[in-house]
Order: C-alpha cells, then sequence, then structure tokens
C-alpha cells in the first residue's frame, strides 16, 4: 500500500467516452483522498466534462496530437501554458490511466516523485500471449473486464475502495437555463416527450446509417407524438440540421456542435437517447438518461470493456453497422421508453 500522497497528478488524455467511464475512479480517488490535492490533466475536448463531475481540485486541459482538437483556435497555446505549469509543480504520485504518447510526455514534464501505472505495464504483451494460449487450450471465452472497473483496480495500492461503480454526471445551472430557454423558443411543453438522436461517433467508428436514425425518430414522432433533439459533433456539422430537415415541420430541433455543459443538460432532459456508440451516448448515460445504442465497438456481436455504464440501456449490436436491424433498434427504445415511465409514475 502506498502512504496517503498530498499533491497527486492523474493523467487521462482521452476522448469523451473513456474519461466519463474513469468517474467513477476519479470520484472514489477524491472521496477518500479527501486531505491530497489532485490535479487531472485531461484532454482538451473532455475538461469540461471532468470540471462538471467535480473530481478534481484542478483540471488541466491539453490538446491531442492526433485529434482534430489540436487544430483549435487557442488550444496550442493553452496546452504550452499547461506544460510548462507542469514542471514548476512538485508531485508527489501520478498516476496514469491510459497510457499513450501525451501521457508519456506528461509525466516526463511533471517529474512525480513515485508514478501509479497500470498493473503489469512492464510484462504486458508476455501477460496477454499466456492468457490467450491458456483460453486456446481450455477452450473458455476471453475474460472481459470493463474499462471502469479497470481504472478503479488501479487504485488498489493505494487503498481507494470503490464508492460507485457507475459514472455518474451532473448538470450546470447555466447550461439548465439556455437549454429551457431554448426548448421554450420551439414551444416545447414541460410534458411531452423528448427523444434525442445522435447520429454521429468518433473519427473512424462506423455508423449506423442516418436513413435509419432518421425512420426511428419519425416514428416516434407519428406514434408517441415525440419532440426531437438533434445532435451533432465538431466532427459531424450539419448532420444535425440535415436530418432534422426530413423529419414532419416543427417536430425536431437541431444541436450542432453544442458545448459539452449545453449538451450534457440536453440529454438530461430527454426520456431517451437514440445514437451510435459514442461520446454523448456515455453522456447521457452519466446523466442517468435511458440510451440505446447501436454499438459495433467490438468488431464483433459481443460486450464490449466499453460498453455503457448505467441503469438503463440497451447495446444493439452488430458486427457491422449494416447488420444491426432498425426494428431491434425502436423495439428497445419502446422497451426503455415503457420502463422509464413506469419508473417515473412510482416515483409519484
Amino acid at each position: 500500500m502506498i502512504p496517503e500522497p498530498q499533491n497527486i497528478l492523474v493523467i487521462h488524455i482521452a476522448g469523451l467516452a473513456q474519461t466519463i467511464l474513469a468517474l467513477p475512479a476519479l470520484r472514489s480517488l477524491r472521496e477518500q483522498l479527501h486531505q491530497s490535492r489532485i490535479t487531472v490533466v485531461s484532454s482538451a475536448g473532455a475538461a469540461d466534462l471532468l470540471r462538471l463531475a467535480g473530481c478534481a481540485d484542478e483540471i488541466l486541459p491539453v490538446v491531442r496530437l492526433k485529434r482534430a482538437e489540436f487544430l483549435r483556435p487557442g488550444t496550442l497555446y493553452r496546452s504550452a501554458k499547461v506544460l510548462s505549469e507542469l514542471r514548476k509543480n512538485n508531485y508527489d504520485l501520478a498516476i496514469e490511466f491510459k497510457a499513450n504518447t501525451e501521457s508519456g510526455i506528461i509525466l516526463q514534464l511533471a517529474n512525480p516523485r513515485a508514478r501509479l501505472n497500470k498493473p503489469g505495464t512492464l510484462n504486458k504483451g508476455i501477460t496477454v500471449v499466456l492468457e490467450r494460449v491458456t483460453q486456446a487450450l481450455l477452450r473458455q471465452p476471453p475474460k472481459l473486464t470493463h474499462s471502469a472497473h479497470e481504472y478503479l483496480k488501479m487504485l488498489e495500492p493505494l487503498a481507494v475502495r470503490p464508492i460507485e461503480s457507475e459514472p455518474r454526471l451532473r448538470t450546470d445551472r447555466a447550461a439548465d437555463e439556455l437549454i429551457d430557454k431554448l426548448l421554450r423558443k420551439h414551444d416545447v411543453g414541460s410534458g411531452e416527450l423528448l427523444i434525442g438522436i445522435h447520429p454521429g461517433a468518433g473519427m473512424g467508428k462506423q455508423r449506423w446509417p442516418l436513413e435509419r436514425f432518421t425512420s426511428i425518430a419519425s416514428r416516434m414522432i407519428h406514434n408517441f407524438n415525440a419532440r426531437v433533439l438533434v445532435f451533432a459533433g465538431p466532427a459531424e456539422r450539419g448532420i444535425a440540421k440535415k436530418l432534422a430537415a426530413l423529419l414532419p415541420p416543427k417536430r425536431a430541433i437541431a444541436m450542432e456542435t453544442p458545448r459539452l455543459t449545453d449538451l450534457a443538460s440536453a440529454v438530461a432532459r430527454l426520456s431517451l437517447l437514440v445514437a451510435n456508440h459514442s461520446g454523448p451516448a456515455h453522456i447521457a448515460a452519466a446523466t442517468g438518461t435511458p440510451v440505446v445504442v447501436a454499438s459495433t465497438i467490438s468488431g464483433t456481436s459481443g460486450p464490449s470493456p466499453d460498453d455503457l455504464l448505467g441503469l438503463y440501456h440497451e447495446h444493439i449490436r452488430g458486427s457491422h453497422v449494416e447488420l444491426i436491424s432498425e426494428e431491434a433498434v425502436y423495439d428497445a427504445a419502446c422497451r426503455l421508453l415503457k420502463m422509464n415511465r413506469a419508473e417515473v409514475l412510482r416515483s409519484r
């Protein structure tokens, strides 16, 4: 067991989904080492999520070298300031949640007194080979450990026990007011069924066909008299407006590249989100919103270490997006709507 450090640096330079999945570990660290000062170095794109989570004393955002955020105005300058600041601080311990080029640079600059890396990092290649050989000989399926639980496991040398196993995300009051204003502007009543659609996904990921998302949204409008919020990220400009234009007039609202604080407030208002496996889907699940995901993340029809975690969600899987049927997604959406409605009635 490592003695309680006073100045901790957590390095987690990752996308939205992996940042959400690290929240249980970060919140457990914050709650149980409350005397320590915790600084998290994150990707520039995910920094606002960590601020919403309130699990660190300071968030230091840096750009990811192989991502589009590298080209955003001001991010390179701010990253340079962060790197300069890291040299000046004296960290007792650095925790590297996700090893990559950027985290290696951060570790060299910060030069902490001690490092907490993923267990078995040095022998990881040998360990993986031995596990695969053993599984092949015993004809056992590979053992699946969720990423969120892997992050929690990394904190065991600090005697940090999990206080939760699923990500939770609160919303920002100013962003809540902004979303309320947007909904009023479009005459969305407080009792109306509000469905979210996110047809995008991360760079290089398979996306369920846009026409199937459009059909799901249209069926929700016609069968449930729903209003629809359509979301699109920075790499998906125009797609939200395109989909909204294909739906009945005045039934859909396009939200192109919203700020993360606004996105979290918007998805928290939904009765359901239908999406690809993506950062916004993880954000919605963390706010407690039911989510149906067209999931091809693992390349197979089985579960993935990066699946959504939450009370109400369904992964409709396929080895390719074309193999995920519209009816399967629609049926899952109806099931979650029914369950969510029953839960609301029980709470009254």
